[in-house]
């Protein structure tokens, strides 16, 4: 699944809470009480959005590379990567009236829209699996959000200087985001673990039921 990159620029601190902007996207921004909020705010905020685009047969922006965004005083640059499909091609396709409705109505029952909808059935109709990750997949993702806490606690201590507040409780910041990155990894790739047993079980059963035919 290939990953888009886009800069967003942060400002504030804990006590008026952080604000971030993605100049790629006009009007996007969004707001957290810490820095972990609002990395994970802006990566769902930007999924959302292109995935309004998506919806409205817009074509996606391009990334602005980091060196050429222009920050105000104050703010701090930050990437925020995002795992997408592939770009959206938009499409004229004949449906029955009756067909559409109940596929706007599955969609809307799982909180999805009707192109994500209908993806992801044709992509179950294809053979694929929809979220067959593994633990390996999300112990990456663990390290890789790590670093990304890391990269920009380091960002924002060097412009405020080693004798702010926010430098004397980075490093406890850290610890306490790694501790959860950590408890939510082990905790995905354990429910992981139970789907592929009950899988394993359920085509064992099929297997004997067929036998016994």
């Amino acid at each position: 699944m290939p990953n888009l990159v886009f800069v967003a620029l942060a400002a504030g601190d804990q006590q008026s809470r952080y604000q971030a902007r993605v100049p790629d996207l006009p009007g996007l921004s969004v707001s957290g009480g810490s820095i972990a909020d609002l990395v994970a705010a802006a990566r769902e905020a930007i999924q959302r959005e292109l995935q309004r685009l998506t919806d409205e047969g817009q074509e996606w922006p391009r990334p602005t590379a980091a060196e050429a965004v222009n920050a105000a005083a104050g703010e701090i640059p930050f990437l925020v990567d995002i795992s997408v499909e592939d770009p959206p091609v938009r499409v004229n396709i004949s449906i029955g009236e009756q067909l559409l409705k109940r596929i706007d109505q599955a969609a809307e029952a799982r909180g999805m829209s009707r192109s994500g909808f209908i993806a992801a059935a044709s992509r179950t109709a294809l053979g694929e699996k929809i979220g067959s990750g593994t633990g390996a997949d999300f112990d990456a993702i663990a390290r890789k959000l790590q670093d990304e806490w890391s990269v920009l606690g380091r960002k924002i201590t060097e412009s405020l200087g080693p004798d702010s507040a926010f430098n004397r409780t980075v490093g406890d910041f850290d610890a306490r985001v790694s501790e959860t990155i950590r408890k939510t990894a082990d905790s995905i790739s354990a429910a992981m673990s139970r789907r592929r047993d009950a899988e394993t079980k359920r085509a064992k059963e099929d297997d004997e039921a067929a036998a016994n035919l």
